[in-house]
């Protein structure tokens, strides 16, 4: 009878790691390591395991050799250990994974290779962590398998929406406990299967319209698979209840005890109890606007323009030639309403428009310029005598 080497006799037995039991349950090897006090993975689990276990140890990072080879591995769960670093492309072998439980470590961001490679994953845990920023590309592999994610209870100020976008399979999305204060329209327009939507506990003042929040009405009785109910949460937010959030108190809906945070004569009104006409706008009203200005050719000038209204207004600026003014490489709009013009030229002789446009309307004010080509005493000394503008640009 011929001997079996040792080294072919180690790989027919799948030797298991110290302080882990290993089931082969139904030709599948699952590696169980929880509370074990480890301080990293086990660099001698077998590359064929299915389901691993890791969770409610001390792992401090992960690596690019912690998961290499795993390619039959469908469960992992590294929760409630002290993980703050994930080395970028770790999880690029783990093409089968469905699961990945991260929740309750110490993650501060995500960067955008961190998650590589999780092309099939359905369900990404990751609450309960510091997580202060998601790079826009992190969710980009997984987003249009993802079923199931959750983010709750970190220091989020955004996501990436445009990947959220792309989650169509989604069904559960909790977001509670962050900081979110922006949601940009259209995010949930294709999340046809969500399900449930948690947003409990951020800063948002207001939620974008989408026919999504349709299915979160009471009366919602035809239901599909491909359009469920959808169970929305979204006390603790400083609801700002003006006419912007009317289409929200239209739905049908318990009182779920959300509260509005402003304006002042509705503040801490409870939102479902407010009637619709008492859901108000107001239009712009410019407060103080530069009338006219002196700027000699070639230097910088800053026109002033501020607006009060509810919503607050956005500032346009129009330029003498009738033409809209943005951010380019001798102009820039700043969120103040200031209009700067870094190098000044002939062409910026005449009126500029100042507009305050928000949803309930608009104002306007004019702000005439004057441009002086040549530095002249007796010409300055004229123009701070005289009460108007001037009809044509000066020379000396």
């Amino acid at each position: 009878m011929a001997l079996v080497p040792p080294m072919v006799l180690l790989m027919i037995t799948h030797a298991c790691p110290k302080y882990c039991v290993c089931q082969n349950l139904s030709e599948s090897l699952g590696t169980l390591c929880p509370s074990k006090g480890l301080l990293f993975v086990p660099l001698d689990i077998d590359r064929s395991t299915v389901e691993l276990r890791l969770g409610g140890n001390y792992i401090l990072r992960i690596t690019q050799q912690d998961f290499a080879n795993m390619t039959d591995l469908v469960d992992l769960t590294l929760s409630r250990n002290t993980i703050s670093y994930i080395q970028p492309f770790s999880f690029g072998d783990l093409e089968t994974l469905r699961s990945l439980h991260l929740d309750n470590n110490r993650l501060m961001e995500l960067g955008p290779d961190d998650l590589r490679g999780l092309v099939n994953l359905q369900h990404l845990i990751m609450n309960n962590n510091q997580l202060g920023r998601i790079h826009d590309k992190a969710f980009e592999d997984l987003a249009p398998s993802l079923e199931d994610l959750d983010l709750s209870y970190n220091n989020l100020v955004s996501l990436p929406w445009d990947s959220v976008r792309q989650m169509i399979n989604l069904h559960q999305l909790s977001l509670d406990h962050n900081l979110l204060d922006f949601i940009p329209e259209g995010t949930f327009t294709d999340l046809e299967r969500l399900a449930r939507l948690d947003l409990t506990s951020n800063r948002l003042q207001k939620l974008p319209p989408d026919p999504i929040f349709a299915r979160a009405q009471d009366s919602m009785i035809l239901t599909t698979p491909y359009a469920p109910q959808l169970s929305l949460s979204l006390g603790g937010n400083p609801l700002h209840c003006n006419c912007e959030m009317l289409w929200l108190r239209r739905l049908e809906r318990d009182d779920d005890l959300e509260t509005c945070a402003s304006p002042p004569a509705l503040k801490g009104r409870y939102f479902w109890n407010v009637k619709e006409e008492e859901f108000l706008c107001q239009p712009p009203l410019i407060t103080q606007h530069t009338h006219r200005m002196l700027v000699l050719e070639g230097q910088t000038a800053s026109l002033r323009c501020e607006a009060t209204g509810d919503p607050s207004p956005t500032i346009h600026w129009i330029s003498p030639d009738d033409r809209l003014l943005g951010n380019t490489s001798r102009t820039a709009v700043y969120s103040n309403g200031t209009l700067s013009i870094t190098i000044t030229t002939s062409k910026d002789y005449g009126t500029f428009t100042c507009i305050a446009a928000n949803v309930a309307g608009e104002s306007t004010a004019s702000v005439e310029v004057s441009i002086i080509h040549v530095l002249c005493p007796a010409v300055f000394s004229l123009l701070f005598r005289g009460k108007g503008a001037l009809r044509s640009p000066l020379h000396c």
